[in-house]
């Protein structure tokens, strides 16, 4: 599964919408030249920090303790007696962070790139367990118990930032007028909105990119919206091109259950190393076909990429052109056959639920292979987001092999968690945070169209929830955080400056 982590979407009419839709037709020069933000890049990276962190939050009589890792941006900062405010970069479920999280990484730095003009203090904190490559730096030294992961929740990661930001407090002597802002996408998104829900007494305002803050079992419209991206002709998509791809995936299941005759015909077209009997299992169909045929972007579209077939774009190209084949199964042969061997030995060996089941942009490093599978416990014990391709559903590929029990059977499996708790664990989450719908003030939620996380995000506000929503055509997963570049699209430039706006505007209000 994909992280936390799209075509046109519709609103309620009968709400009210503090929205900026952003046009096309705007600047394509950058807002600031930057340049003291590069000169950061080239040096040396910022070096973790350590404060002792709690383990659990919630018993009292716990006395153990861990020491959490966080970093810092100082560069710019103007002290606490200037009243300059102090941004968070929430850390989340991907990679273990470094020194780079706050100089030029994706995932804060729209907070980064306007430190020289505000002349704020930037922190980002480790989210617990996800820096357990450092043993040291980890809740627990043993994960052979089955109680190793106890202390795993995005309620003990916002009660660690809310310690954090006491201990900030005292070691910079910050004073109220040292306003808090959090960033964070994805995952991390979804913590900096709650922590300034939260704990609206610590945090100014937020900035929550891409995030699914509604926790739910079927996710079916993570893959309704991947087949949206490709009709999206703003990230160069059409509906000719999701036709093209979804009747291929047709075609292929038709093969797939045929005749020999029909299953040979698919292995001589697509060059695959199997017999016709390789199909009479569910597992290999799904592997093939399930999934994609090939690795289709939308949450990771990238449209300024270089190599062959690495966005919508130049994939609808081959998916619309005649030349590559005569229907969008041969196109899509084409696609597979033309990928890296490396990548097609690896898109039929996949074959676990627990591999495919992924909220991180980015896969975990090599140091976390050894470790549990951290996001994978917490989809079972709080949001679940299992990724489906229902039948009858929007979603492009072979439909009915993607099924809920296959996705979330792990759950049982790896931590005897049954599919009755796991339900639960959602109702929950949902109560305890709000969904869709949390009540509030001064979060601005972004999202991009093609990101398939806007499912279950927050794209509209109520005109008296003294929130904000901002929705980015053409974009992918919270790709306004990344460090800006000259080939970003007008609507990512422009939503960083709006982004700013809201900020400044909100930074201006007393609580």
């Amino acid at each position: 599964q994909r992280s936390v982590h799209g075509g046109s979407r519709k609103f309620p009419r009968k709400l009210m919408l503090v929205l900026f839709v952003l046009g096309l037709a705007l600047p394509t020069h950058h807002i600031d030249n930057l340049s003291p933000y590069h000169k950061l890049r080239d040096d040396p990276l910022p070096a973790p920090q350590f404060f002792t962190q709690r383990q659990d939050h919630f018993d009292g009589s716990n006395p153990a303790t861990w020491q959490q890792a966080y970093y810092v941006n100082a560069a710019y900062w103007k002290g606490a007696s200037s009243g300059a405010p102090v941004f968070i970069c929430v850390g989340g479920e991907g990679p273990p962070l470094d020194g780079s999280v706050v100089v030029a990484s994706v995932h804060c730095n729209e907070a980064v790139e306007w430190l020289p003009q505000t002349g704020a203090l930037m922190f980002a904190l480790e989210h617990r367990y996800y820096g357990c490559h450092n043993s040291s730096a980890c809740p627990v030294t043993d994960f052979t118990s089955t109680t190793s992961l106890r202390y795993l929740s995005s309620r003990q990661a916002l009660a660690d930032l809310a310690a954090f930001h006491e201990f900030a407090t005292t070691q910079y002597k910050l004073t109220a007028a040292n306003k808090w802002v959090s960033f964070g996408g994805s995952y991390p998104g979804m913590l900096s909105a709650w922590f300034r829900l939260k704990f609206p007494h610590l945090v100014h305002a937020s900035v929550s990119s891409s995030a699914p803050v509604k926790a739910q079992v079927d996710m079916v419209g993570y893959n309704d919206v991947v087949g949206e991206a490709y009709n999206v002709t703003t990230a160069g998509g059409s509906p000719a091109c999701y036709n093209a791809i979804f009747t291929g995936h047709s075609s292929i299941l038709s093969l797939m259950n045929g005749t020999p005759a029909n299953r040979s015909h698919l292995i001589s077209l697509f060059k695959l190393p199997i017999t016709p009997s390789a199909f009479d299992s569910i597992e290999f169909q799904r592997n093939f076909a399930g999934y994609g045929v090939f690795p289709f972007p939308a949450q990771s579209n990238d449209p300024a990429c270089e190599e062959a077939l690495c966005n919508i774009e130049k994939i609808c190209q081959v998916m619309t052109n005649p030349a590559y084949g005569t229907d969008g199964l041969e196109r899509l042969a084409y696609l597979y056959t033309n990928q890296a061997e490396s990548q097609r030995k690896e898109h039929l060996e996949l074959t676990t639920a627990s591999q495919r089941l992924r909220v991180s942009v980015d896969q975990m490093s090599d140091k976390l292979q050894d470790l549990p599978d951290f996001w994978g416990y917490q989809t079972c014990t709080e949001f679940a987001f299992y990724q489906t391709c229902e039948v009858g559903s929007k979603c492009m590929f072979a439909q009915g092999l993607v099924t809920l029990d296959h996705e979330m059977s792990f759950c049982k499996e790896s931590f005897g968690i049954d599919t009755a708790t796991v339900y639960e664990n959602v109702d929950f989450s949902n109560v305890y945070y709000g969904a869709d719908h949390p009540s509030g003030s001064r979060v601005l939620w972004v999202n991009g169209d093609i990101d398939p996380w806007h499912a279950l995000a927050v794209l509209n506000v109520t005109s008296s929830s003294q929130q904000a929503a901002l929705w980015v055509p053409g974009a992918s997963h919270h790709f306004w955080t990344h460090p800006s570049l000259p080939t970003d699209s007008p609507a990512v430039v422009k939503a960083r400056a709006l982004i700013r706006q809201q900020l400044t505007a909100w930074l201006s209000e007393d609580e």
